[in-house]
């Protein structure tokens, strides 16, 4: 108990040294992954201190930047990962948008009304929630082509729904 009462009053102490190191590498932490990232590490380096090796300072500094940098890079693995598994379901021209999909004929009327550009706006967008930098290079294309579909398509689907 004694050990779990020593590692609060440090995590009240240091709980900036987490604040600074997400501010300095320029972290988004918007449902504290991060931080939490940062708390573990400051448990491994107050298990793991060797004080002849220098100040716990300094050497909780340097574990909770590591940490950080290895979820940044873990997290970024993972996205290109995601994103290349997508690119060659596109590439391959597989369409699951079938599978994610409870109304199959609303949807395929909503298919033959638009041209198969402005469909892949409806796909990637609005069904696969994806952002127009994500689609464009999905795509091979620029972000101004992705936005003029999303811009024929609104119209076309905003027609389509008075007739629905």
């Amino acid at each position: 108990m004694v050990i779990d009462d020593m590692f609060e009053k440090l995590v009240a102490e240091s709980e900036e040294l987490i604040h600074y190191h997400i501010h300095k590498l320029n972290i988004r932490d918007r449902n504290g992954d991060f931080y939490a990232e940062g708390l573990f590490a400051l448990w491994n380096a107050y298990r793991t201190y060797d004080p002849e090796a220098g100040t716990l300072h300094s050497y909780m500094h340097w574990k909770v930047r590591n940490a950080l940098i290895d979820k940044i890079r873990k997290d970024s693995r993972t996205y290109e990962q995601e994103e290349g598994i997508a690119e060659q379901m596109v590439q391959e021209g597989r369409d699951q948008w079938e599978d994610e999909i409870t109304d199959e004929p609303l949807w395929n009327q909503v298919k033959e009304a638009l041209t198969p550009n402005q469909w892949k706006w409806v796909y990637h967008y609005i069904i696969r929630d994806r952002s127009i930098s994500q689609i464009a290079r999905l795509e091979g294309v620029s972000q101004d082509a992705v936005k003029n579909w999303g811009r024929h398509a609104r119209k076309k689907l905003k027609e389509l729904g008075k007739t629905i």
